[in-house]
């Protein structure tokens, strides 16, 4: 099996203007075209690129309730699963730009969708579509996930994040690092458009889940994924699952360290967050 170097998560919030429906921001997708490049070309191992859905998906799953599904035991409604059909269509025409973007920069990328390959069972991963993704890596592809829909057991559908499926990815392909590319420099000890708000360069995370320093997060009304709180929570996680052997990076995708973050692993003082697990 191909070795993973880095598993590369383009988060929605930097690749698209969040509060405007399918809008992409001006140079995200060169700029993250020429980062995953960069790794590429540096024989580092493969990487996996996932991306999250930004302003393409989230305001369809919120106005038909993709989120919560339908009441635990019964069947989803006709507007429930046309609401699952158009939130699909905006998260694959980005994986498509995104994908396209990266082929056009020589890079043999492969846009791969979760829905139907990873279930759900009361929102929680119960079936990953691996076997895709390793065929893909062993191939010589680069797989290009995205959050998604999921058929849930329980509440017939539910929102896939991309954040989720990272976790997964972690456990399954124990990568050399993990690197959540944002739209801001990374972790704040509170939401970073608050008065007074500061970068935390280092994360200890407990094998209780709990870290330090606290932070707060917040997310906008339409964010149906859990916005940073739940970026924070995969990345905890994946640190905990791997007993601190994969450490997680969170920095701006429009910035410097970007690259170098994903080609080794470093963060210097004010640029990114890094998270590791607590020393006894």
């Amino acid at each position: 099996m191909a070795a993973v170097g880095c598993i590369v998560k383009l988060g929605g919030s930097a690749l698209t203007e969040k509060r405007r429906l399918e809008t992409l921001r001006p140079g995200s997708l060169p700029r993250a075209a020429g980062l995953v490049r960069a790794l590429c070309g540096a024989g580092a191992g493969s990487c996996i690129v996932v991306h999250g859905a930004g302003s393409f998906g989230h305001f369809q799953a919120k106005a038909n309730g993709v989120a919560s599904g339908s009441p635990a035991g019964s069947a989803g409604s006709e507007a429930l699963r046309q609401g699952l059909c158009l939130t699909r269509l905006s998260v694959t025409k980005l994986n498509h730009l995104v994908t396209e973007q990266l082929v056009k920069c020589g890079i043999p990328a492969v846009g791969i969708s979760p829905f139907g390959g990873w279930r759900t069972t009361g929102k929680k991963v119960s079936q990953a579509g691996i076997s895709a993704i390793r065929d893909a890596l062993d191939a010589g592809y680069i797989p290009v996930l995205h959050g998604d829909c999921a058929l849930d057991s329980e509440q017939h559908c539910c929102i896939l994040s991309g954040d989720a499926i990272i976790e997964v990815l972690s456990r399954e392909f124990s990568p050399q690092r993990v690197v959540f590319l944002t739209d801001v420099s990374g972790i704040y000890d509170r939401p970073p458009d608050t008065p007074g708000a500061r970068l935390v360069d280092s994360i200890s995370v407990s094998p209780d889940g709990s870290v330090d320093p606290p932070v707060l997060t917040s997310a906008l009304p339409h964010d149906t994924t859990g916005g940073v709180s739940l970026k924070l929570r995969a990345a905890v996680n994946i640190v905990i699952q791997s007993h601190g052997a994969i450490p997680v990076l969170i920095c701006k995708l429009d910035s410097k360290a970007a690259e170098r973050a994903c080609l080794t692993g470093e963060l210097g003082v004010g640029e990114g967050t890094r998270l590791s697990l607590a020393t006894a």
